[in-house]
């Protein structure tokens, strides 16, 4: 079916929140990152199937991205569909390759993700998803 006005701009808003995702770990910015995860009691993101708080998710990001030399990561095949007025489904395959600090080992992962968009005091965060690869795999 066709996509009104108001579909058009959420799905246009959620995408470049996507690409601002992406900037914040190919910059490796875990502050910038974890902006982008909703601060509600909701919030819950799976990792392989291991269900993480905000406090897990942040944590492992402050953790693991120090611990990356360079970080080189491209999410593709980006679909958002708008749920309502305020919330978005979106998804999207990934790739990233992780040059660690100290041993200069890369690490390749690919998979997908999917995330849960709400606008929350005007923005619009992450409120739940799921991820086939973890941050805390790359040891």
């Amino acid at each position: 079916g066709q996509m009104n006005a108001e579909q058009q701009a959420i799905n246009a808003a959620v995408t470049a929140r996507v690409r601002s995702f992406e900037a914040a770990e190919r910059a490796r910015d875990a502050e910038g990152l974890v902006a982008h995860y909703a601060s509600v009691p909701e919030f819950y993101f799976y990792h392989d199937g291991r269900r993480a708080t905000r406090e897990v998710m942040s944590a492992g990001i402050r953790k693991a991205l120090p611990a990356v030399r360079s970080l080189d990561v491209t999410y593709a095949d980006v679909e958002v569909s708008a749920l309502g007025s305020e919330d978005a489904m979106a998804s999207a395959t990934f790739t990233r390759e992780l040059v660690m600090e100290g041993t200069g080992a890369t690490v390749r992962q690919q998979g997908a993700v999917s995330w849960l968009w709400r606008k929350v005091g005007g923005q619009w965060l992450v409120v739940h998803g799921h991820i086939s690869h973890p941050l805390e795999a790359v040891k």
